[in-house]
């Protein structure tokens, strides 16, 4: 299998940006679904959804446990947050079928930030997994409650469906990735066994395709590698796959804009101060930046 390898440059990027046709409406632009948050983890959600609203959504939905409810809807304005089934502040099974029939009647699903940890939630997720049809992003601890069950994703590829995993390190270790194989080696031999876009996040973040491709992201900055910026990358992925791009550019490209939205709060805030949510604040200007050069 052909392996190639592509850096990432503004002249590549802005080919792949989606049209805003004058005439579109909400449903032009898509319709996408987050789940996620837990007590102690309500940002997550919230950080996601927001990204997803400002790289250009059409209708941004959440869900959270019902414990967690009232505080995510009094930070998202935008977003459309509903309760769900949970326990112990986490979601539980019964939201099974309640997440199914949302998510089927959107364009993209995320699921992961800040969804926590428990046996009934690896349950929940690979049942999910098994049962959506809509292409799905993987984050964060949707990643530890697949990491047993990876055959999910061959059974996702089989039936032609779309999953993109972004894990760092860290998660990919979990995962069974092969680190001592180099980072893009490892990453284009996991997404060719499973089927699945992998975008291993870091420096120089590694996007593989099945197929073998893979891309190196080149915006970026120490600035980043702080709790949250994970969240508003899957959220940009969610958004940009809900807006029925391709889905390896759909990685690709909101992966380029997160850096450069990193970058600029670099160039006006430093690295030791910026915040995930100024990255959110400064994805318009990364896109106008591909718009206008």
């Amino acid at each position: 299998m052909s392996r190639e390898l592509e850096y990432l440059d503004k002249k590549s990027m802005k080919t792949w940006l989606p049209l805003r046709p004058a005439d579109g409406h909400k449903g032009t632009f898509g319709k996408v679904y987050a789940i996620g948050g837990s007590v102690g983890l309500t940002g997550a959600p919230v950080f996601a959804a927001k990204a997803a609203a400002r790289t250009g959504s059409g209708l941004v939905f959440l869900g959270v446990p019902e414990k967690i409810y009232p505080i995510t809807a009094a930070m998202c304005m935008e977003a459309m947050p509903s309760p769900l089934p949970g326990r112990d502040g986490h979601l539980s099974a019964e939201a099974f079928f309640k997440i199914l029939e949302r998510m089927n009647t959107c364009d993209a699903g995320l699921i992961g930030p800040g969804i926590g940890r428990s046996q009934e939630l690896s349950l929940l997720v690979c049942r999910l997994l098994e049962q959506t049809r809509v292409p799905l992003v993987l984050d964060a601890d949707a990643l530890y409650a697949i990491r047993k069950q990876k055959e999910v994703l061959k059974f996702r590829a089989e039936k032609g469906f779309v999953t993109i995993l972004t894990p760092h390190e860290g998660e990919f270790a979990y995962l069974e990735g092969d680190l001592a194989l180099g980072r893009v080696e490892a990453a284009q031999r996991f997404a060719e066994t499973y089927g699945c876009i992998l975008v291993l996040k870091g420096p120089c973040t590694v996007i593989a395709q099945p197929q073998g491709k893979a891309y190196i992201n080149t915006t970026g900055n120490s600035g980043m590698a702080k709790g949250g910026s994970g969240d508003v990358l899957s959220g940009m992925i969610l958004s940009l796959l809900g807006q029925r791009m391709e889905p390896v550019r759909a990685a690709t490209l909101a992966v380029w804009l997160h850096g450069l939205a990193g970058d600029l709060s670099k160039e006006e805030l430093g690295e030791f101060s910026m915040l995930p949510s100024d990255m959110i604040e400064r994805i318009p200007a990364a896109i106008r930046y591909l718009q206008e050069g």
